[in-house]
């Protein structure tokens, strides 16, 4: 008999990664000065490598472990983070998108789309499994 294994939607790790990613966005925000974090290019950069950290332990990690490559949800996450590619790479390349015109209004717009993200899995990992 085969059985799948069910893995955990949340742990210790993806809380500490997710408190990181807010404390680089609430510092970012006021502009604080952290010495890692002193230049927006870096916090962005760490903001970036958190929220495919994030993703690879708890979003599409979850997804290939449970087959579940065509819900309807797991699309929709593809489609999120494809926007925050989007936004990651208009960013670094300097290149300016409709109302992100500067790095502190990038780190704005990650943030929200990220935790848009972090809620569609939530919703996705607490639906029943077939």
């Amino acid at each position: 008999m085969k059985t799948i294994t069910h893995p955990k939607s949340i742990n210790a790790s993806l809380v500490l990664l997710g408190l990181v990613g807010i404390a680089v966005v609430y510092l970012s925000v006021t502009g604080t000065k952290v010495p890692l974090l002193s230049d927006p290019s870096l916090a962005f950069a760490v903001l970036i490598v958190v929220g495919m950290a994030m993703c690879a332990q708890g979003g599409i990690g979850r997804v290939a472990a449970l087959h579940q490559w065509t819900h309807p949800l797991s699309i929709l996450a593809y489609l999120i983070g494809a926007a925050l590619l989007l936004i990651s790479a208009a960013t670094f390349l300097g290149l300016k998108l409709p109302y992100i015109q500067s790095i502190d209004q990038a780190i704005i717009a990650i943030a929200i789309r990220s935790g848009i993200k972090v809620i569609v899995t939530f919703i996705h990992n607490r639906l029943p499994r077939s």
